[in-house]
């Protein structure tokens, strides 16, 4: 994988934003339904990418992995994964800016502004993640 630092960089900045919205969630006493889905894009996402790019040793170039049957499967998983991984963090990032937006205006959902906003900020930068490792032939 060529972009292991954005990688890493993401898997930390996505484990801090797990626990922190938890934790908020909690402090707050809010649904934890929402606080999972809020965060369940950006956890396939480095869920997928872990599994991939670190366990697998895979890479987003298939000549790299040519002469490996396990390296030309996991390059077929991540081509496969990609574009669904780019549109849903695409859609969730725009989900969350909206209710966001929503809940700034409505006095009974402030409360989720904060979850909301980094949610939208973390499903950009899975987005980014995503995109900069774009499966190339």
């Amino acid at each position: 994988m060529e972009n292991k630092s954005i990688l890493i960089a993401y898997l930390v900045t996505w484990s801090l934003y797990v626990i922190g919205v938890h934790v908020f969630g909690k402090w707050k006493r809010l649904e934890k339904t929402n606080i999972v889905l809020s965060h369940s894009v950006p956890s396939a996402v480095a869920i997928s990418m872990t599994f991939i790019f670190l366990i697998g040793h895979g890479a987003t170039v298939r000549q790299f992995v040519a002469n490996s049957d396990r390296g030309m499967d996991l390059w077929s998983l991540w081509v496969s994964l990609w574009p669904l991984l780019l549109f849903a963090t695409f859609g969730s990032g725009l989900a969350q800016a909206v209710l966001t937006i929503v809940a700034l205006f409505k006095r009974e959902w402030r409360v989720w502004a904060p979850i909301t906003a980094l949610g939208a900020g973390m499903s950009a930068f899975s987005f980014m993640a995503v995109g900069i490792n774009f499966p190339d032939a």
